[in-house]
């Protein structure tokens, strides 16, 4: 008591704002921080988004609705990070609920198709489909038919290769718009995961054709909720594993 009464008005003022000041920091820093985020041009909310704060660390996501709840203070930095969109980050001046919008990638699927040579087997390989063929039309001439191209080994060898031919031509296809460098353009996999996700989620050419640059770029990312959903080890191929 004494020594109380021997401070002055002026001390004791600012002890009790430091008190108040060392309080109300540990208070604020208990609060949880609550908001949405959602796509910039749909506005619509995105769920899965990660949700981090870049001073202690902590991560979450959002749900379904695109909501979140994090521990946070003031002075401190919320990062959000999506697959294909752009990150951003958030300086958290006081603790009201926030909204964010992201906005898509720069990185557009076109600037990463592989334009490789034009491949038409059907052209560099004419005697081999010409053999494949049991019929042949030709204009103003009678219709020929030869059964040894059926039932000859030459005939089922070049029909075997013309199928074979076919099928790599669809594969190519797909490549040119499916393909690693699609793929890391909107999300972080690499390795194994990226190389079991190609495998999982490979379209087929009937189901490419269907997509436009933007409806690609969302099965990518949709894809990649799913794949990141998964167990890890199912997120590897079964037949490393047991190496």
């Amino acid at each position: 008591m004494a020594f109380i009464k021997g401070l002055s008005l002026k001390m004791l003022r600012q002890i009790t704002l430091f008190a108040l000041f060392i309080f109300s920091g540990q208070f604020v820093y208990a609060q949880q921080v609550q908001g949405t985020v959602a796509d910039r041009t749909t506005q619509l909310r995105l769920g899965q988004v990660e949700v981090s704060n870049l001073a202690t660390g902590e991560k979450t996501t959002t749900n379904l609705k695109g909501e979140f709840s994090i521990s946070a203070a003031i002075n401190q930095s919320l990062a959000f990070y999506q697959p294909g969109y752009t990150p951003d980050t958030l300086f958290l001046v006081d603790l009201k609920p926030v909204k964010r919008y992201l906005n898509l990638s720069n990185k557009l699927l076109n600037t990463v198709e592989i334009k490789a040579g034009a491949f038409h087997p059907e052209i560099e390989y004419a005697n081999t489909y010409r053999t494949a063929r049991a019929v042949t039309l030709i204009a103003n001439k009678p219709f020929r038919f030869s059964p040894s191209r059926i039932f000859g080994s030459e005939g089922k060898s070049a029909r075997r290769f013309k199928r074979n031919m076919e099928r790599e031509k669809t594969e190519r296809k797909i490549d040119e718009r499916f393909n690693v460098a699609a793929v890391k353009a909107v999300t972080p996999l690499k390795g194994e995961e990226l190389d079991y996700f190609m495998v999982l989620y490979r379209p087929t050419l009937k189901e490419l054709d269907k997509l436009d640059q933007e409806d690609m770029k969302f099965y990518l990312m949709t894809s990649y909720k799913e794949f990141k959903a998964l167990p890890p080890e199912k997120r590897v191929s079964p037949l490393l594993q047991t190496q």
